[in-house]
Parts: structure tokens; sequence; C-alpha cells
């Protein structure tokens, strides 16, 4: 337990119908006491454990706020420690005065996930359950906040836990065989064991992949020469009329960027201007930005006009060679033909759509999805939010343990094996937030909000 405590206003700052300043510590409640005026005389000091009490919160005889105090006792709370949550109006001049109170009172202004870091150090959380606080409050899509509650109930540490287990257990066979030379038969039934924990750990690394794509999402670029119809595809594609649409070809001169989710899956979606020779330095820097988020998207929607023939800069476009995953799609289906020539390989397959009227969208949003993860739509029990500094750790105790499986395979010494295994096991533990330097807990709790 720490000796301090810590004040932060929890809540975003700006109007609203409540802001919350957050207490943690021994002093908590005598602070609260202080400067709030309960309004049927109960002292907060000899209240029950989470309840909830009305009054005014006043400085040097002055009513500052009207507000509901909310009383939670060590150690059943989120931090482990006394906890006090003032409720007030959601002004900005309110909370930073309240917060001002607390402060003056003996309170410190907490750092950044201090709460959280306390909660983890005094045993409340594990260190990924921790994270995964981070990642409920930054949840972009439902599936994102589904896969952080569900790793904020011990998953990912179950499954270190597990590793770490199976690691110990083959250290200790590892260790009899070194012992008693006469029992080394058995070091080689450690193998199997291995390669199972081998194959758990790569599953978690896979699924960190697909968590990736879930909390970092994916970027499609609509790409077509001008008036094909990007921009109406891309209101369509958010459902909201978000880009300019004219019938004047070149009405988007800049690239234009949103966030969608199509299957549960965050999308960054890129309006582009019109793909053409330019004649000026506004269309060469138009130019130039399309270029730019080509370049950086995982897919490429390709746009061709149904309502007119190919033209060269169609053919240019179906002939390059984008190095990337490419959609073809013939927007304006609603209108009558003229695309009668025959369009080139990557066109065999396209989507026939009509931006305007919603036709064919809900296939080509599946058609992305089936690209772009291979037709698997994750679940929150198929992916793990990690971020990179955990990614690594995973990928270390892999190797660690693929080495000392090569180890058995080619018959080296028994030490050998037993020093790869003992590596995996500390790296482990560091997942497992043990034995972390002060440094690395900086860090990771550096990206938390200060009330959190």
């Amino acid at each position: 337990m720490y000796d301090d405590t810590i004040s932060a206003i929890s809540t975003p700052l700006g109007e609203g119908g409540i802001g919350i300043v957050r207490m943690s510590g021994p002093q908590a409640i005598t602070i609260a006491e202080e400067i709030f005026h309960p309004a049927h005389g109960i002292s907060l000091k000899q209240a029950k454990s989470h309840t909830l009490h009305y009054g005014t919160i006043v400085s040097q005889g002055r009513e500052i706020d009207e507000v509901l105090v909310t009383v939670m006792h060590a150690p059943r709370t989120y931090t482990r420690e006394n906890i006090v949550e003032i409720n007030c109006h959601g002004g900005i001049v309110a909370l930073r005065t309240v917060l001002d109170l607390t402060l003056r009172k003996g309170a410190r202004l907490a750092e950044r996930g201090e709460f959280t870091k306390r909660a983890f150090l005094n045993g409340r959380i594990s260190l990924d359950q921790a994270k995964s606080v981070l990642d409920i409050v930054k949840a972009k899509t439902k599936l994102g906040l589904e896969a952080a509650v569900d790793q904020l109930h011990g998953r990912f540490s179950e499954g270190i836990a597990f590793i770490r287990d199976k690691i110990a257990e083959s250290l200790a066979e590892i260790d009899v065989g070194i012992d008693f030379p006469d029992q080394e038969e058995q070091i080689g039934q450690i193998l199997p064991l291995l390669v199972k924990v081998i194959d758990y750990t790569n599953k978690l690394l896979k699924q960190g992949e697909q968590g990736k794509i879930v909390t970092d999402g994916l970027t499609i670029a609509l790409v077509g020469r001008p008036n094909v119809g990007k921009s109406t595809l891309f209101n369509a594609l958010l459902a909201e009329e978000r880009a300019i649409v004219t019938p004047i070809p070149g009405t988007t001169r800049d690239t234009v960027e949103e966030e969608a989710t199509i299957n549960g899956v965050l999308f960054r979606i890129i309006d582009t201007a019109g793909l053409c020779k330019p004649t000026g330095q506004i269309e060469k820097a138009a130019v130039r930005r399309t270029e730019q988020a080509i370049n950086r998207a995982d897919l490429v929607l390709l746009l061709l006009d149904a309502s007119s023939p190919l033209t060269s800069e169609d053919h240019t476009l179906l002939e390059k060679n984008w190095e990337k995953p490419v959609l073809v799609v013939i927007n304006k289906s609603d209108l009558p033909c003229k695309l009668q020539q025959t369009i080139p390989g990557t066109a065999k397959n396209a989507y026939k759509i009509s931006a305007r009227n919603g036709e064919g969208i809900k296939q080509l949003s599946h058609g992305i999805v089936n690209l772009l993860l291979e037709g698997y739509v994750p679940s929150k029990q198929t992916i793990l939010l990690l971020d990179v500094w955990e990614q690594d750790l995973l990928f270390r105790i892999s190797n660690l343990l693929s080495n000392a499986a090569e180890a058995l395979k080619n018959a080296q010494s028994p030490d050998m094996v037993a020093e790869q295994l003992r590596s995996a096991y500390r790296v482990a533990g560091e997942l497992q937030g043990i034995d972390l330097s002060e440094d690395v807990l900086d860090h990771i709790f550096a990206r938390f909000c200060v009330g959190k």
C-alpha cells in the first residue's frame, strides 16, 4: 500500500451532466470529509463502504457545488485503497475547483494511469488486466470492446501462467536428469511437452496478430479516374454524407479519411482525388496525395464507371501493378450500361454496385472482409489485444523454447537445454509483471489518462 493519497479528474473535460473527482489512498476519506458538508449530518468516516451521500462542497464557508460523494473502504476497491469519488456537475470550473481543494488538503495530483498502476501493484489485477482497462477505454468497435472485457477477466494472464507452469515442469525434469545421470531417459520425454507449449505460444501470437487488426484497423483506398463515384461510395460505406458529391469531375482535390466498422472490424477508408494526368500544381498535389494514400493502404478499391466506355486512364489503372490486394468495383449499375469492352483479368470477378442507391454495397463489404481476412471474421475468443512489448516477449518465449527443443533433438547437454528454459521462464515472468523495472511500468501506464 502507498502512504500518500492521489486525486484527479476522472471524466473527460468539458461540459457535461456529471464530472467526477476521484481520490485513492489512506487519507482519501479524511480529505473528503474536510470539504464535504452532508445534507443529513452523516460523517463520511462513519459511512458504510460503497455508499452514496448527498451534500455540498464548501471552501472557506462558500458553497462550491452540489454533489454526490461515493465512499469505498479498502480493500474492496479498484486500487485496494480507500477511494472517494466526488460526483460534481460537469463544468470544468466546478471540477477543477473541487480538485484544487483536495490538493490543498493534502492529496497529490495523480500521474497518468496511477490508479490502475496502484491496482496492479496492490495485487488487485494482473498486468495484462491493467492494460486491458486501457483497451476498454480506447475501444473503437463492439468487437474491440468485447475482446478487451474478455481480457480483463484474465484470459491472457491464464495463458501465460499455463506456459510458465509447463516450463517449470520441464525444468524440474531436466534438473532430475542432471542430478541423477542414470535417469537421463526422462529428459527425452520432455520434448513432446515443449512442442505442446511452443504450439500454444504461437497460437497466442497469432491471436495477437488478429487483435492488432481489430485495434488498429485496416486501410482501404478508393481509387479511380475522376467522376467514377469514389466519393459516393465513400459516403455509402460510411452510411453518412461525409464527402462532397457533385456531377463535376475533379470535385475531390484532397484525400478524405474516415473510420467505419465492417463485420466488427475497423476500417479506415480514404476517398482520393481522381487519378489522371495532372495539368496544374493543384492537380499534381492531389495526385501526390492519392499516391501516398495508396502506399499505406492494405486494399485498393479500383472504381470503374458502368455508364461510360473504358478510357485510357481506366486501362492504365487496370494494368497497373499495385503490389497489394485490389478489388475492381463497377459503379453506377443503376444507369444504362456502356461498359462493353472486355475488362482485363483483375476485373473478371468485379463487384457491380450502385453507390448512389446502395445496390451491391453489402456484397462488396463481404468481399472486402473475405479478401483481407481470408473469410475469417474474428470473435472475442479468437483474438488478443497485445501491444508491441507483449508480442515481442511472446516471440522471445517461442524462440527460446524452440532452441531448447532443438537442443533436445540433437542430444545436446542438458545444461544448455536448462539455460534456454530458464530464460523462457524469466521472460514469461515479465509478461506476468514479475520483477519489472520501474521504467517499464512507467512506460506502460504513461499511455493511460490521468484519472484512470
